[in-house]
C-alpha cells in the first residue's frame, strides 16, 4: 500500500470514529455517578459547616471548598438524564415530569453557591456565614420537591 492511500485510509478511520455516536450510559451508571456526585455535594458542605462553626484551625481552606461547590452545582443539573429515573434512586419522578421547576431549583443552588463562594474569597467570614443560608435553603427546596423522603 501507498503511503498516500495509507494516509487516505487512516484519515477515513478517524472520521469514522468522530462520527460514531456515544455509547449510551447504563441507567445504573448514572445513578452511581449522581450518588457519587451527591455525596461530593455533601462532602463539601460537611466541611464548610465545620469551618463556619470554628471547628477546625482549617479556615483558610473555606474558599476552596466554596469553590468545589459552584464545581458541583454546575454539574448537578445533568446528572438526572432521561432513563435514570429508576432503580436504586431516591429521585422523584418530578425532576423529569416537571424539568422547568427542577431547572429553577438547580439555578437556585448555582446561584447560592456562588454567593457563599463569593463572601468566602472576601475573606469576610460573617459573610460566608450569612451567604451558607442561602445555600441551606437551595439544598431544602430540592430535597422536599425532587428528593424521595427517607423513612
Amino acid at each position: 500500500m501507498t503511503l498516500q492511500k495509507l494516509t487516505l485510509v487512516a484519515c477515513a478511520a478517524v472520521i469514522g470514529i468522530s462520527f460514531t455516536a456515544p455509547a449510551m450510559a447504563d441507567a445504573d451508571g448514572e445513578i452511581k455517578y449522581r450518588k457519587s456526585v451527591m455525596k461530593s455535594v455533601g462532602g463539601q458542605i460537611g466541611a464548610i459547616i465545620t469551618i463556619l462553626k470554628g471547628q477546625t484551625g482549617n479556615a483558610a481552606n473555606l474558599a476552596i471548598h466554596t469553590q468545589g461547590l459552584v464545581n458541583l452545582s454546575k454539574i448537578s443539573g445533568s446528572i438526572f438524564p432521561e432513563g435514570s429515573d429508576f432503580g436504586e434512586t431516591e429521585a422523584l419522578p418530578a425532576i423529569w415530569e416537571k424539568p422547568g421547576q427542577f431547572s429553577k431549583a438547580v439555578k437556585m443552588f448555582q446561584d447560592a453557591a456562588d454567593k457563599m463562594n463569593a463572601a468566602a474569597m472576601s475573606g469576610d467570614m460573617a459573610a460566608a456565614g450569612a451567604a451558607f443560608g442561602g445555600v441551606g435553603k437551595s439544598c431544602k427546596n430540592c430535597h422536599e420537591n425532587f428528593r424521595e423522603k427517607k423513612q
